[in-house]
């Protein structure tokens, strides 16, 4: 399961800045956003974007197992597959996947 936690998602992240010795504000200008955003990442105030989670990954070498990753349903195995495709996107696609997901996310919070 992969876990949907602000706090945890931001842990995972801190804990390994922290033991790469990388500075918040280094790590931020690495994946183009901005110290105080990566803050709130990490302070579990906010998730980051699909297109910063995966540059985030990326810099600290994450997987997404070392986000509670498990292949145990059929519903993890679309959301692995769903994280997939977002990691292997372009810059321009994931933001375009970003767009499209949150509209669909309001969408299905409108008819709730």
């Amino acid at each position: 399961m992969l876990y949907d936690d602000k706090v945890f998602v931001g842990k995972v992240i801190k804990n390994a800045r922290k033991k790469l010795g990388i500075s918040q504000i280094s790590l931020a200008q690495k994946v183009g956003m901005t110290d105080k955003n990566l803050g709130n990442i990490e302070n579990g105030k906010q998730y980051p974007q699909v297109n910063n989670f995966l540059r985030l990954m990326e810099e600290l070498n994450l997987s997404v197992e070392d986000f509670g990753s498990k292949l145990i349903n059929k519903t993890t195995y679309q959301n692995s597959d769903l994280l997939k495709v977002a990691f292997a996107a372009s810059p321009q696609k994931a933001k375009a996947y970003t767009k499209i997901l949150k509209t669909l996310d309001e969408i299905v919070l409108y008819y709730k």
